[in-house]
């Protein structure tokens, strides 16, 4: 007693075990959710791999708003444009104000405008132009017809030399649309503007109306992601090729991470990538209209700032450090528009409080007294730095390169000569590179090597070199983004990429540069999670299993007296109508069996024969219906009769029934009928009455189930997911169920020997099938020296070889082992045609290796004097093959260096590396060839 009281209750300690164990469980699972929530905030924007292509992002990156037509007087348009050129600036974003152009209606004044396309493009700058600002007669907003005509206007003159135009800006804002803003009537100021720019100039690029970052949500101002929805839900996705954004740092600097419609900041950008991934418009670029951080000097005191400010050095910072996250991060992100050399001087003062230009003069590069500021020094020299591909996408006209030996170059991409060798060396700056790749029904190759090493996602050749396999997998035309190397150093690199054949085929369409922030310390964060919720898991497991289950059954016996009357006549009702099925299913099923039995084992089979080929060969389908009834039927009444057709019908998958607008093996439709009859005896039987439970439990049951799940989840992973699921369905799971069945349905030894004996008829309807083609030398196949091979009803000798050499060992088996004295001789009569099968197949595997190997399995297991039989048969066949080895197709075998030989080893040369790269789950069912022969097919033996 004094003891019980010391220990205290065993049962209250399990249970507060268990709940602690409980909450360390949870308390780890909210950590682990908070490491990951961590993670994507701070990659949020960054793709998970490689980039993929995205038209208008492959553009050079710096770009600066400026108002030529309206300067500080110290500052002359050709000093700005030289300035601008100076600080490795290429591309010009310019306002085109129409109450300036057409100040009267039909009316145009083009000279200052002429003069700035005239002196910008003279300078190898790119030209942005910007449609905006509405004159008087025209009204606030526009008519969407008279601003198409402007807009068609200024295409019409400027197109030979201006391919980029912004419809309006700031669209989003009362100020800026000139009342309150409408999505739906500025989609419809889009679509006609769009149309009318791009029948003027056909190469043109139309960039949305620049989005002002707001977090207001309406009547006078429109929050930019708020729109953008608004847009694409008015249809207006085919008439913009760009979006733009506002990228303003205001209060933060450029590693605030934070994503956020709440919240102003630069990160706000990846609001509006995630709208167009949303509306799958994924594959158009983001340009920044406006970006930077605002810094007024103390003269300038007197004018407040809604950006926040810093100080010139801080404003220098954040903006180089702008640009380099965006290039690191943002593969989608294009131009980036530095709000500006100066501001638009030219811009009134609006009645609303909107800033005015001399509120902007904080953002300036160049200030009032035309002297360049810190951050125009700072943004020039981070221009300046050595050329490299940055993580995106790039084309051979749009990415870095050098090329050699007279490399072919287009819109199409890179094609190589005929002659020669053609290299490429690509710089670029990132952790992950690939290649993207034309591919087709042709033989080429690419070797790779990343800072003089083989690249390391690739498979390497004899010589160690790593290679892109230019052949596609179906044989079909396609383009594909390869990767090639991954998991490098962040920083600077250099691809060199060399090409093997493929001359008129463009194989090289471009390449990818992908960045990935280190993430060990994320990964060894989540594992010491995981191992200690496993750890609390255990204990929860092992203190619940010792503790009291009668309480478990005595809160069902509360829970039942809780429930209401009406309630346990409903649960009642259900039960016992459930138990009425099951027997009517039972009483049903056996009484139709006993009956089916009294034709006889020779009627029953008869029966199920003539309805199985009757299925098969109706051309009616109404007959076909007919007779696949019957057949299941039978099947639901004898299903061991299914076991034994599906034994014989097994190789016969090349030769399917057509139903309907497809195609299924008989195996597979008998195999399915015989599951259904063999599921509702389940169902309806009970372990007393011998329905339950697989016979021999153990571990070949544990390995049959741990083969469907590695097979189920290599086949989520597989790259081509049609034939990697008909795979599945055909060799995994239908033959799992067969063997379900095999070891579960309740049979005695006959219906187990009709099983075999049927497995052994299909084989020698095999064998007999390709022997009478022998005979009559159709359905061959000529190898080396013009030697036939017996083909049967399969595309390969080979296949011949692998099925019956699985039935010649049970022939001999039952030869040797069998008591039934008529089973004896007729197996022995079957190995007559199965061997001569076999042996005309001239499998080298099969005669060599296959068919030996299992005859001395057999007779090892036999013992005895069948041990001796089994050695001296070996002895003979080996003295067979000696002429065989006279024939060109077994003398080679000894070949190494040329022939089948050579193929085989290279074969498997590249099946080990395609296990090294997917060694836990495979490539997928059915999913070898597609692989092997568009990566890791060797060079050498792509002969074969």
């Amino acid at each position: 007693m004094d003891a019980a009281k010391r220990n205290g209750n065993p049962t209250l300690h399990g249970l507060w075990g268990f709940g602690l164990l409980a909450l360390l469980f949870f308390l780890t699972l909210l950590a682990g959710g908070a490491v990951v929530a961590n993670r994507h905030a701070a990659q949020r924007g960054i793709p998970s791999g490689l980039p993929a292509p995205i038209q208008d992002a492959d553009v050079p990156s710096l770009c600066v708003n400026t108002a030529l037509h309206a300067l500080a007087p110290s500052l002359s348009p050709d000093r700005a444009l030289d300035l601008i050129a100076e600080g490795g600036f290429q591309w010009v974003r310019q306002p085109f104000p129409w109450a300036q152009i057409e100040p009267a209606q039909g009316r145009y004044d083009w000279a200052v405008w002429d003069r700035i396309v005239e002196e910008t493009t003279a300078r190898g700058l790119r030209l942005i132009v910007v449609l905006e600002r509405p004159p008087e007669w025209a009204g606030s907003p526009p008519s969407p017809a008279d601003f198409a005509r402007f807009a068609g206007a200024v295409a019409a003159r400027y197109g030979d030399r201006v391919d980029y135009y912004q419809v309006w800006h700031n669209p989003n804002l009362q100020d800026g649309w000139g009342t309150v803003p409408h999505p739906a009537q500025y989609a419809e100021l889009l679509r006609q503007a769009a149309l009318a720019i791009r029948a003027a100039d056909p190469d043109a690029r139309i960039l949305l109306g620049s989005l002002a970052p707001t977090v207001e949500r309406g009547p006078e101002n429109l929050s930019e992601v708020r729109f953008l929805e608004e847009l694409y839900a008015a249809g207006a996705a085919p008439y913009f090729d760009i979006v733009t954004v506002q990228a303003y740092g205001f209060e933060t600097g450029p590693e605030d991470r934070r994503v956020d419609e709440g919240v102003l900041n630069f990160s706000r950008s990846v609001l509006i990538r995630e709208v167009l991934e949303a509306h799958g418009d994924d594959g158009k670029a983001i340009w920044a209209s406006h970006f930077g951080w605002n810094s007024l000097r103390p003269e300038w005191s007197d004018v407040p700032s809604i950006w926040g400010t810093v100080d010139e050095a801080t404003q220098a910072e954040y903006t180089v450090g702008a640009l380099e996250r965006a290039r690191r991060e943002w593969p989608w992100m294009g131009a980036m528009c530095l709000s500006h050399l100066q501001p638009d001087l030219s811009l009134p003062a609006p009645d609303t409080g909107t800033p005015d230009a001399r509120r902007h003069w904080g953002f300036a590069l160049v200030g009032p007294n035309g002297a360049p500021r810190p951050v125009y020094r700072a943004v020039a020299e981070w221009a300046h730095r050595p050329p490299t591909n940055d993580p995106g996408y790039w084309t051979p006209a749009s990415g870095i390169a050098t090329w050699e030996g007279g490399w072919e170059l287009s819109e199409l991409g890179a094609d190589p000569g005929q002659e020669g060798t053609y290299t490429v060396t690509i710089p670029f700056w990132g952790t992950d590179f690939g290649l993207r790749v034309r591919r087709g029904n042709y033989r080429a190759y690419l070797y790779v090597t990343v800072d003089g090493e083989p690249a390391n996602l690739l498979p390497r050749d004899e010589a160690g070199r790593a290679y892109v396999i230019l052949t596609s997998p179906d044989y079909q035309p396609q383009e594909i983004t390869i990767p090639v190397a991954r998991n490098l150093a962040p920083g600077a690199h250099t691809a060199i990429v060399v090409a093997e054949r493929g001359w008129d085929q463009w194989p090289l369409a471009g390449w990818s540069v992908g960045y990935h922030p280190d993430d060990r310390l994320y990964r060894c964060a989540l594992l010491s999670l995981g191992a200690l919720a496993l750890t609390a898991a255990a204990g929860m497991v092992a203190i619940g299993r010792r503790m009291d289950r009668g309480k478990v059954g005595r809160a069902v016996t509360g829970a039942w007296a809780r429930l209401s009357e009406r309630a346990r006549w409903a649960a009642t009702l259900v039960v016992t109508g459930l138990l009425w099925a099951g027997a009517w299913m039972t009483w049903g099923l056996e009484t139709g069996g006993g009956v089916f039995r009294r034709l006889g084992e020779g009627g029953g089979l008869a029966a199920t024969l003539a309805a199985a080929a009757l299925f098969y060969y109706s051309p009616w389908f109404l007959l076909t219906l007919v007779a696949g009834l019957a057949l299941f039927s039978i099947l639901l009444l004898r299903p061991d009769y299914g076991l034994a057709l599906v034994a014989a019908l097994a190789p016969f998958y090349t030769l399917p029934r057509p139903l309907l607008d497809r195609a299924f093996s008989m195996a597979e439709i008998v195999t399915l009928m015989t599951l259904a009859s063999w599921g509702m005896r389940t169902l309806t039987s009970s372990p007393a009455r011998g329905g339950g439970g697989p016979k021999g439990q153990g571990w070949g049951k544990d390995a049959v189930l741990a083969l469907v799940v590695v097979a189920l989840a290599s086949t989520l992973q597989a790259d081509f997911q049609r034939v990697a699921w008909r795979e599945l369905r055909t060799t995994i799971l239908e033959p799992v169920l067969f063997y379900l069945m095999l070891r579960t349905l309740p049979m005695g030894r006959r219906e187990t020997w009709r099983v075999a004996d049927f497995f052994v008829l299909g084989g020698v309807a095999v064998a007999g099938i390709g022997l009478v083609q022998y005979a009559m030398g159709v359905n061959l196949i000529t190898a080396e020296g013009g030697l036939p091979r017996l083909r049967s009803v399969y595309g390969s000798p080979n296949n011949v070889g692998l099925y019956l050499g699985r039935v010649l060992p049970l022939l001999a088996a039952v030869l040797m082992l069998a008591q039934d004295r008529w089973r004896r001789l007729a197996y022995g009569l079957a190995a007559l045609p199965v061997g001569a099968a076999l042996v005309l197949s001239f499998s080298k595997g099969a005669l060599l290796l296959g068919v030996p190997a299992a005859l001395v399995t057999v007779g090892l297991l036999a013992g005895g004097r069948w041990r001796w039989a089994t050695l001296a048969l070996l002895l003979v066949l080996a003295l067979a093959l000696v002429p065989l080895m006279r024939l060109p197709r077994f003398a080679s075998l000894f070949t190494t260096q040329e022939g089948t030989t050579f193929f085989r080893i290279r074969l498997w040369q590249g099946t080990v590396a395609m296990i090294r790269d997917h060694f836990w789950l495979g490539v997928g069912p059915d999913n070898f060839l597609y692989h092997y022969r568009s990566r890791y097919i060797l060079p050498s033996a792509w002969q074969e």
